[in-house]
């Protein structure tokens, strides 16, 4: 059984293995950290925090955005199309977001493997769920209401996992046209559009495990 879930209005999960969307943009940009080298990605609630720790491990890289700007003082903020050409080779990341990271926190504390998926990993993703009895598809949305680019790859990721013929090249255009799209245009971000739609350029899936984002290879 494969459900969609909105991760921001829901308040309790279950044992389901889970998948977080964030198409716009953590569940993207986390993926390309680690196809760019990264070795993990640690997940952060808030700026004060992801700064003291910083502090403390010195070698780590910043990375993060509220409200879609990025953070004064950090390395990076929350875009695909900066961190695809950066090298991150080895390198350790503090990541902190306004929506795809709050939900990641509420889903942690329940039982069941924790995904986090986009077009960057999508086979992969799918390949190492398509066994699960249940699946949750856990959609971050907005504070500010839904994000449709979140809705469009998780029905996709849906129908692939129910067996039906999916035609990745429609998805990806219903994302260009998509409100998140457009969104993401009058923010001026709109080159991580199609940054976020380069389908399968990562092969791992990515898990959140013991406090760190990383591929599951890496977790056995």
């Amino acid at each position: 059984m494969v459900n969609i879930i909105d991760g921001r209005k829901e308040k309790k999960f279950d044992d389901s293995t889970k998948v977080l969307i964030d198409i716009f943009r953590a569940t993207t940009t986390l993926p390309l950290m680690l196809y760019r080298g990264a070795e993990f990605i640690i997940p952060v609630r808030t700026v004060t925090e992801t700064r003291r720790m910083k502090a403390k491990n010195p070698e780590y890289l910043t990375s993060g955005e509220r409200y879609g700007i990025r953070i004064p003082g950090f390395n990076y903020g929350n875009s695909p199309g900066v961190i695809i050409n950066e090298d991150l080779s080895n390198k350790t990341l503090l990541f902190t977001s306004t929506n795809g990271i709050k939900v990641l926190f509420k889903i942690m504390e329940y039982p069941g493997t924790i995904y986090l998926s986009s077009f960057i990993n999508f086979t992969a993703t799918y390949d190492a769920i398509k066994d699960s009895d249940r699946v949750s598809i856990i959609v971050s949305n907005r504070p500010d209401g839904v994000s449709d680019e979140d809705y469009i790859y998780a029905n996709m990721l849906k129908s692939k996992l129910e067996g039906k013929d999916v035609n990745v090249n429609d998805y990806c255009n219903q994302i260009r046209v998509s409100h998140g799209a457009k969104r993401l245009k009058i923010m001026g971000a709109g080159a991580d559009i199609e940054s976020s739609l380069k389908v399968d350029i990562y092969s791992n899936p990515v898990i959140y495990s013991n406090g760190k984002i990383m591929p599951l290879i890496k977790s056995l």
